[in-house]
């Protein structure tokens, strides 16, 4: 069977998602597989909340300040520390690689299916981060994050 890769947006009504197994062609494959895309970016969205809520437990005082250089000038995000510095070996920064390494693998597979430009797989990948952001956004602290390579 030949395969053929779109490297423009278009809307096959049959994809093979991620792996070689996962393939959609009907109509319950593809509600099934929307719900699960979706579901991964809302999980995605609340990876990022999780990681930052942990990451505040585990360093006492941790404060966020904006600052104005100069009236014309952007705003400067700092973050300082209080007493309790993280250390490499302790199990709030194991936690936080193997959240890390979830983060990313997640992070792959939502890039890798809206790679393949059909609009079917793209829109549960957008209106999943929507609704993740919009369940999980609000208890964020910091507006920038610095450590976000995707956006």
């Amino acid at each position: 069977m030949e395969h053929m890769m779109y490297m423009f947006f278009h809307c096959s009504k049959t994809a093979t998602v991620l792996f070689k197994g996962w393939q959609v062609d009907t109509a319950g494959a593809w509600v099934g597989t929307c719900l699960a895309i979706f579901i991964m970016a809302m999980l995605y969205e609340g990876l990022k909340v999780l990681r930052e809520t942990l990451l505040r437990r585990s360093i006492v005082n941790v404060r966020y300040q904006s600052t104005e250089l100069s009236k014309d000038s952007k705003t400067v995000l700092t973050e300082t520390h209080g007493a309790g510095e993280p250390r490499l070996w302790s199990w709030g920064h194991v936690l936080q690689t193997f959240l890390h390494m979830i983060q990313v693998t997640v992070s792959y597979f939502l890039m890798l299916i809206f790679m393949t430009y059909n609009v079917y797989l793209c829109i549960p990948v957008v209106v999943g981060a929507g609704f993740g952001y919009f369940a999980f956004g609000w208890k964020r602290s910091i507006v920038v994050d610095v450590n976000e390579h995707c956006h």
